[in-house]
């Protein structure tokens, strides 16, 4: 729910992980998620990541409880190898090179196979893989469910036979997180929704995103290769490039993926098609009949993939019904061509049309129940962060320390006659003020689901501080320009406003095309020193009604030395940094005492339309004002302190 490799954090409170945060997507992008204005920091994710919105699909009826239990429902009880193996029974596939079939051991060619690749042992492969079938630990035994490489597949085949994983890059386990279930127990989500009305999950980007792409790509290079070993070699004995090929003590060993693959695919369409729909995949999915079918080359794959068509786009969204099509086309094309790898790219294509089904249904849920969630996340997170507080998971002491501490400062701050503490505790405020101005601070275990809002705040103060450094530097850039004994006139004050306000967006434009390289804005802004530098001068020379031409003249390095050293005083950081925080503080404490009377959904809402309205005047990147980020942090404090106070700062 939040766009950085930082979103990629798995945390154990989240069905999500730790899906922009690059949620619930980022990572930024990379994808981004707006949490607040042009948030950087996405919540974190594993396979799935929350985001923008996207179409929908047919709803699934929601329970009437909205907290059915507390914390992440488990994965899917995962079966034993024997309850998912085909490969052993009358139908199976491949019979052709079973080990029974094998009179002598066979070898691989040195010139089609490397040394790496003969020494692999079975016993290592199969630790890698996971629990695949029994097979002896050095390989020198094949188990029933293994099949021997023919010794004459080529290197390539044979390295993606061995080192893809045995499951399907899509399966019914993966798409776990995003059933009704867990989304009704993801904390990260029940956390970010009130404040992100786009709120919905997209496939991981980042690093994790490349890694399940690579992962993908060899599952599916070990499919064709298996099936080329299917319906392309034919049985050892009847192949000349094998008795060529040179004997080898220790031959090669895979488990097939096919009977794995057509389970997984029904797990899948059961888990996306109405009830009265089911029966026909079952039917359709008779996994030992559809073995037996490959194993003779029976497997009519054009009729089975156009019926598959025909089922999802009667349930899928109509932007889907394209890639449906293009998917039976595909598989047909690649049968009737005989082309294994158009096939299975068309076979890639189906799952990866699963996913985005399931994708739909799950953002669908979130937008149909957005209001109930809302509604419900005080009484949630209270029941979810008792039950974390009781099992010791969540250290209550540092949090209530940070708080008293909080309350020390905010009375030291107040002066001699302090306000008095409004219902939302401005000790609160002055805290998250607090964390939002110190770059180095420790974010509190209680406020850990609100720290990408947070460090969005830091990071907008960030932009605001370095902007009215720029600006300061302008203002001294057209003094400069026309000396100390100039007479101001309306002319030129006119003409200052007028470059200043085009100043501020083409230097927020500047500074906006590094945000996604891992850096904090400081170093972003300091990078762009010499670019905005330039801006500065040439707008001052403008406001000043100079010759265009005479600013061949100036000494660009000498004001972008300048300007880096604004930028790196900590002095007039620290002072500019307080100046802004001393405002925040109050317009926050301002809009607290509004929120508070509201409810949680009303809240929500009427930030929302906060938000659309200043979409609607937004022509430029989008930095942040005190106000807007006054009316987030209220709204954090507010719902904030209606989970916390009781759970931990006031409890005895």
């Amino acid at each position: 729910m939040t766009n950085s490799d930082q979103g990629e954090d798995e945390s154990d409170d989240s069905g999500i992980g730790g899906w922009g945060k690059e949620h619930v997507s980022d990572d930024s992008g990379q994808v981004k998620k707006a949490a607040i204005t042009d948030g950087r920091h996405p919540a974190a994710a594993t396979n799935y990541r929350l985001n923008e919105p996207s179409l929908s699909f047919t709803p699934t009826a929601m329970e009437s409880s909205m907290r059915p239990r507390i914390g992440v429902p488990p994965k899917g009880n995962a079966q034993s190898r024997e309850e998912l193996d085909f490969i052993n029974g009358s139908g199976s596939a491949l019979e052709t090179l079973s080990c029974q079939d094998v009179s002598e051991p066979a070898q691989i060619d040195e010139r089609t196979a490397s040394t790496d690749l003969r020494s692999l042992s079975v016993g290592n492969e199969h630790h890698r893989q996971g629990s695949l079938g029994k097979g002896s630990e050095q390989g020198e035994e094949c188990s029933p469910g293994r099949r021997i490489i023919p010794p004459c597949t080529s290197a390539e085949d044979i390295n993606a036979l061995l080192q893809a994983t045995f499951l399907p890059p899509v399966t019914k386990e993966s798409l776990e997180e995003l059933d009704l279930e867990w989304i009704q127990s993801n904390i990260s989500l029940r956390v970010d929704i009130n404040y992100d009305p786009d709120l919905h999950f997209t496939p991981v980007s980042g690093h994790k995103g490349k890694e399940k792409r690579e992962e993908a790509m060899k599952y599916w290079l070990s499919l064709e290769a298996e099936l080329r070993i299917a319906y392309q070699h034919g049985p050892l004995d009847d192949c000349a490039s094998c008795r060529k090929a040179a004997h080898s003590s220790k031959p090669l060993h895979f488990t097939p993926r096919l009977s794995q693959m057509f389970l997984s695919l029904q797990d899948l369409l059961l888990t996306l098609v109405p009830d009265h729909d089911r029966e026909q995949v079952n039917q359709y999915f008779d996994i030992g009949l559809l073995l037996q079918e490959v194993s003779h080359g029976l497997l009519d794959v054009i009729r089975l993939a156009h019926w598959l068509c025909g089922l999802l786009t009667t349930h899928c969204a109509p932007m889907r019904d394209e890639s449906a099509q293009e998917m039976a086309e595909q598989i047909q094309q690649g049968s009737e061509q005989g082309d294994l790898r158009i096939l299975v790219r068309g076979i890639e294509k189906l799952f990866v049309f699963l996913e985005a089904m399931k994708l739909d249904v799950a953002n669908h849920q979130i937008r149909s129940f957005r209001c109930h969630l809302i509604d419900d996340t005080v009484a949630f997170q209270q029941d979810y962060f008792q039950i974390r507080l009781r099992n010791g998971k969540l250290n209550a002491q540092a949090s209530k320390q940070w708080y008293q501490e909080a309350v020390r400062r905010h009375h030291e701050c107040s002066g001699p006659n302090p306000s008095p503490l409004t219902p939302t505790p401005g000790a609160l405020i002055h805290g998250l003020v607090e964390l939002c101005l110190s770059p180095e601070s420790v974010i509190p275990e209680t406020v850990k689901h609100d720290q990408a809002r947070l460090m969005t705040i830091r990071d907008e103060i960030q932009d605001m501080l370095h902007l009215k450094m720029s600006l300061s530097m302008f203002d001294h850039l057209v003094k400069q320009i026309l000396g100390a004994q100039s007479a101001p006139n309306f002319s030129l004050e006119t003409r200052k406003r007028q470059n200043r306000d085009l100043l501020q967006n083409r230097i927020m434009d500047l500074t906006d095309g590094t945000m996604a390289q891992h850096k904090t804005t400081s170093e972003v802004w300091s990078q762009n020193h010499r670019a905005i530098a330039v801006e500065l001068t040439r707008a001052a020379w403008n406001a000043c009604d100079q010759d265009p031409s005479l600013l061949a003249r100036i000494d660009f390095d000498k004001i972008a030395g300048d300007l880096l050293a604004r930028f790196r005083s900590e002095e007039d950081d620290a002072a500019v940094a307080r100046s802004i925080g001393t405002l925040l503080e109050k317009a926050t404490k301002e809009h607290a005492k509004r929120f508070h009377k509201m409810t949680t959904l009303t809240i929500s809402e009427n930030q929302r339309q906060w938000h659309q309205l200043r979409q609607q005047k937004q022509q430029w990147r989008n930095l942040a004002g005190i106000e807007d980020m006054a009316r987030m942090l209220a709204h954090v404090a507010v719902v904030h302190w209606r989970v916390w106070a009781d759970l931990v700062y006031l409890a005895q």
